[in-house]
């Protein structure tokens, strides 16, 4: 696990990190890099926080085994617990993971919608407000094209169904 968790561990900015346990399988997500980890597991659940301090954990784990406890708030590892930013225990209804490339683009964030993600889900994984500003930033975007467009008699109509071919518009 530290191996694959070390080609992770290059991006160097702050990265959440997704958690989800499921029946046998532990799934470690950060934009652009998924990882499936066989396991074995009592429940379900997710959490997500800070990448870098996890693997910092990992990386000085000497155990034969590798036991992970979420509660409410926290992961704890062995006697070492981290506070969790979110947690998700009731049902399966947002352990669904978030795939997107490592340099995401406010296109990627509005597919995720047309792609069914619940507001839970992207709440979940902290992209609720980057999906609400990738929309405000089409619409002034669509407006500046009408403005500098218009003159050949395109209209803004005639651009939304364009970009509406791609993704969904608020």
């Amino acid at each position: 696990m530290q191996k694959a968790l070390a080609t992770m561990y290059k991006k160097k900015t702050y990265t959440v990190l997704e958690l989800t346990i499921t029946d046998d399988l532990l799934t470690l997500v950060i934009p652009g890099i998924k990882l499936e980890l066989p396991c074995k597991t009592v429940h379900t659940a997710k959490a997500t926080f800070d990448f870098h301090y996890f693997y910092d954990m990992v990386k000085t784990w000497k155990g034969v085994f590798f036991e992970c406890v979420v509660t409410d708030d926290q992961l704890q590892m062995g006697v070492t617990k981290v506070t969790a930013q979110t947690t998700f225990f009731e049902d399966d209804s947002i352990l669904r993971s978030i795939k997107l490339p490592i340099n995401y683009t406010d296109w990627h964030l509005l597919q995720l919608e047309q792609k069914g993600f619940t507001l839970e889900e992207l709440r979940f994984n902290n992209l609720e407000f980057a999906v609400f500003h990738a929309g405000k930033r089409l619409k002034r975007n669509v407006n500046k094209a009408k403005e500098i467009l218009g003159i050949y008699g395109i209209t803004k109509q005639e651009i939304e169904d364009l970009i509406a071919s791609k993704v969904t518009i608020r």
